[in-house]
């Protein structure tokens, strides 16, 4: 785990490093496009003579920086919802149940096109239309568990001993049940970089002149024949993210024995 984690820190000094080195991405120069990798540019230039690597560097921290955003936002409304229905205040349950089944009958990716598609193509619609299709799951992930804790010996003596429900949530139920969330919330992050991503290809997501995995390889597959790497650089960043990502919910599964 500590070899792991120096080469990741290495990587990011390295990346942070070029940053200052490279300049600006959005900087073009067509006298130089498709370029091949040099000493000046490392992964080469694309179609307008931009700096691959200081674009996949950006792109990078927007995609992995919305993912987290994503993610954090979902797994508190989906924590507080769960919790408050699940035990604080049961008599919203049948609401909350409600609108969670009504929102899974369609399937996730669908309804989120159809969202994104609705309310135009931009940063804010993005993360609006994964936000609104994923609260669904962990409110009903934390609810069940909420349930579940509930019934344990340590939780109804809490009861006896007079402390309110909103005490013991805090105190007993939500530490039980936060472990198995972090667990959820690291494998969800890969799912939402591929949804970005998707998302960007077909010119719902990040829009140019900003720089992100899935629209870089939207702009790069024009080129495929005369320069690949325009593809290859963004999904091979995509693939070990995610990758990372399921690793990393391996590693926190194994360690909070959930």
């Amino acid at each position: 785990m500590k070899k792991w984690s120096l080469l990741f820190i290495l990587f990011v000094l390295c990346a942070t490093a070029y940053w200052f080195i490279a300049g600006d991405p959005f900087v073009t120069d067509v006298t130089n496009r498709l370029a091949a990798p040099s000493v000046e540019h490392p992964l080469g230039t694309d179609h307008l003579g931009r700096d691959v690597l200081s674009r996949l560097l950006l792109a990078g921290g927007i995609t992995v920086g919305l993912s987290i955003a994503i993610v954090l936002t979902t797994a508190t409304i989906g924590v507080a919802l769960g919790t408050l229905s699940g035990f604080v205040n049961r008599r919203i349950e049948p609401i909350v149940t409600k609108v969670t089944d009504a929102t899974i009958i369609f399937p996730d990716t669908v309804l989120a096109i159809v969202l994104a598609g609705v309310m135009g193509p931009s940063i804010q619609s993005l993360v609006l239309a994964i936000s609104l299709i994923k609260w669904t799951s962990y409110t009903r992930l934390v609810h069940t568990l909420v349930m579940q804790e509930s019934t344990k010996g340590h939780i109804l003596a809490a009861h006896v001993n007079g402390l309110s429900k909103s005490k013991i949530a805090c105190r007993h139920v939500l530490p039980a049940v936060c472990p198995h969330i972090i667990v959820v919330m690291s494998l969800d992050l890969g799912k939402v970089i591929l949804l970005i991503s998707a998302f960007s290809f077909i010119g719902l997501g990040v829009q140019l002149p900003l720089p992100e995995w899935g629209g870089m390889i939207s702009e790069g597959r024009h080129y495929l024949g005369t320069n690949p790497t325009l593809v290859f650089w963004p999904a091979v960043c995509i693939v070990f993210t995610i990758v990372g990502s399921t690793r990393l919910s391996t590693k926190l599964s194994r360690h909070f024995q959930v």
